[in-house]
């Protein structure tokens, strides 16, 4: 089981898969990123599910992967909190999870909308389609707030090695209290 699990959450565009790698770079924690499972899902079930059943498939997946490593493990993932709130909490306790923490990526949001719109990626994401539910994410966009959050601009660069120090801090405080 996982005893610390780092939630990477955000709207889409906003940059949470390079912070995530670039964290996983400077601490060697594990990432899991629903994105790249779903892709590799894809690759190998053609047409057969539709987008919004490979990704339950893949947080699935993320789950039961997260609840094999033993220390801190980093989820890279969009929860529209509305939405997503109770799937999250059941999955972190699959993952077994003692405790968790949230860095919330956020950026202006013309920023994020016009990355989103320009950025490529596999066709099984459907980001055409997506985008009319955008000004909904945006105007109604949270954390989870499962644990503590930390909230990360990162509409400029960010140094995750400052950012490893405070999660690594609160990971540490929050243990403390298990």
């Amino acid at each position: 089981m996982a005893r610390s699990v780092v939630l990477i959450n955000g709207l889409p565009g906003v940059g949470k898969t390079t912070l995530t790698h670039e964290l996983a770079a400077r601490t060697g924690w594990p990432a899991l990123s629903k994105d790249a499972i779903k892709e590799a899902l894809a690759a190998g079930s053609g047409a057969a599910l539709t987008s919004a059943q490979l990704g339950a498939v893949a947080m699935d997946t993320v789950w039961s992967m997260a609840a094999g490593i033993a220390d801190v493990v980093l989820v890279d993932s969009w929860w529209f909190a509305p939405r997503d709130l109770e799937h999250a909490r059941a999955g972190v306790l699959v993952a077994g999870a003692r405790t968790v923490l949230e860095v919330w990526c956020e950026a202006d949001p013309a920023v994020v909308r016009r990355r989103y719109t320009e950025r490529r990626r596999a066709e099984v994401h459907d980001d055409a389609h997506r985008l009319d539910d955008w000004d909904h994410w945006q105007s109604h966009a949270r954390p989870l707030a499962l644990g503590p959050v930390i909230r990360v601009d990162t509409g400029g660069s960010v140094d995750p090695s400052d950012l490893a120090d405070q999660i690594t801090a609160l990971l540490a405080a929050g243990s403390e209290k298990a």
